[in-house]
Parts: C-alpha cells; structure tokens; sequence
C-alpha cells in the first residue's frame, strides 16, 4: 500500500471519525447532566413503591401466617382446637411478636 493510498483511505474515513468523535463528547455531557437527575427520578419511584407496597404485603404475610397457625393447629388432636378457632394461633404469633418487640427495644440501646 502506498502512501496515497493511506491518505485516501484516511480521507474517506474522516466523516466516521468525526461523527464518532462528536458522538462521543455528546454521550459524555449527555451522562454528566441527565445521567443524575434519572438516578434519582428511578430511586423516588421505586421508592414510592414500595412503600406503598410494604405495608400491603405486611398485612397479607400476617393473615397467611395466622391461616397457617390455624390450620397446623387445627390437625393437632390433643390441643381440642376445632377449625375455625383463631385463638392460640394469636398467643402464639403475639408472643413472637412481644419477644422480637424486646429484643429489638433491648438493642437500640447500644
């Protein structure tokens, strides 16, 4: 290859190189100004979701734990629990409930 050759090869490639040159620099300003403010507009609404969710799921991961108390409880013959009665399963959860309450109360101390 001689060196007219190059310098037509380079000549042809030069509208290439420029726009990715431009490309370049329009990604880098492009990433500097909007690439924070999308950050945070996808931490505020993954946020708001799930706060709006957590409370939701709370509520129905309690009723699935007391269902499932109810009905483990329910097979246990010498209990004389019948069911439907909701009662033990409610001691039994509030009693997890009240010793997690002072284990965390206990560490907020520290």
């Amino acid at each position: 290859m001689s060196d007219a050759d190059a310098i037509t090869k380079s000549n042809e490639d030069w509208p290439t190189r420029a726009a990715d040159t431009v490309v370049g620099y329009v990604n880098t300003v492009r990433d500097a100004t909007t690439g924070k403010a999308m950050l945070a507009s996808r931490i505020a609404v993954y946020g708001l979701v799930l706060a709006l969710l957590a409370p939701i799921l709370l509520v129905i991961i309690l009723i699935l734990l007391v269902r499932g108390l109810t009905a483990i409880l329910a097979t246990i013959p010498r209990l004389g629990i019948e069911t439907g009665e909701v009662w033990l399963s409610y001691l039994i959860l509030s009693f997890v409930f009240f010793v997690a309450g002072i284990w965390l109360w206990r560490k907020k101390g520290k």
